[in-house]
């Protein structure tokens, strides 16, 4: 299979691109329901559902704008709505569409550094809220 540079993550609101992001890190989290009772001679059984399934992400980048600062330190809600990210294509000669995340995320945590002379760098994190989808790249 081949790689895929991680430079080409993006985070989408309602379709529109707010930023490109250079490392991202997905956390997938599912609650186990454990039904174990005296009939089950000592061996734990859990459901196959999850009680409660979050995505948190962490990821940063290089700013071009304020975009992310607004939305981190803006006085307006941190809840996202309408976000996608966006997965980088694996091998662009049999995938056309690349894997992606959407749903409603609150914007968690912000940081923004620069060293003189340099781009302005930031990192974040989003936690999911509500139901989320999973759409896989096309194969």
């Amino acid at each position: 299979m081949a790689g895929a540079p991680g430079r080409e993550f993006l985070l989408k609101k309602g379709g529109t691109v707010i930023a490109g992001l250079s490392n991202v890190t997905l956390s997938w989290g599912g609650e186990s329901i454990d039904v174990t009772t005296g009939e089950d001679s000592g061996v734990r059984l859990l459901l196959a559902a999850s009680g409660q399934e979050q995505i948190d992400l962490s990821f940063d980048g290089i700013t071009k704008d304020s975009t992310m600062r607004d939305i981190a330190l803006g006085s307006g809600s941190k809840m996202l709505t309408d976000i996608t990210i966006e997965w980088p294509l694996f091998d662009s000669a049999t995938n056309s569409d690349p894997a992606d995340i959407s749903g409603n995320f609150r914007f968690s945590s912000y940081e923004e550094g620069a060293a003189q002379a340099e781009a302005i760098t930031f990192s974040g994190s989003l936690e999911s809220s509500g139901a989320w989808t999973y759409d896989p790249e096309s194969v």
